[in-house]
């Protein structure tokens, strides 16, 4: 069975993968796939290798992203739900959409603290002027 190594070292074994632009996991188990799909950040998604089942790296994607994926339930004999078939759908990051939304995180911190610093100033202000 192939594998998926994320970024934080989570090793995810993969029924089949098309060199890091999907791959298909059997569940049997729906909290699994959940668990699964949790562990697919874009941070670890950043930079992951796909390996085959003899431990060859046949693949070391960088920037991606799981947006979508297509769930098709099994079903046993009797009708009752036996697992989830999942394919993840692996995409390239939108970079100039990153970094304008790091750029955005970094400004509203930036005015967090002014708005700290404004504070502290105007409350010494009112220090220093009921001393005198």
């Amino acid at each position: 069975m192939d594998k998926i190594i994320l970024k934080d070292g989570t090793i995810i074994e993969i029924e089949e993968s098309s060199n890091g632009g999907s791959f298909r996991i059997c569940f049997e188990d729906p909290q699994e796939y959940l668990i699964t799909l949790a562990r697919l950040t874009q941070d670890n998604l950043s930079a992951y290798q796909v390996q085959t089942s003899e431990g060859l790296t046949s693949a070391n994607p960088i920037n991606k992203e799981c947006l979508s994926q297509a769930v098709t339930p099994i079903r046993a004999d009797d009708g009752a739900l036996a697992g989830l078939d999942v394919i993840f759908n692996i995409t390239d990051v939108d970079m100039l959409a990153k970094a304008v939304k790091d750029l955005q995180a970094g400004q509203q911190a930036l005015q967090e603290g002014q708005e700290v610093q404004d504070g502290a100033i105007a409350e010494l202000a009112e220090m220093a002027g009921g001393e005198q």
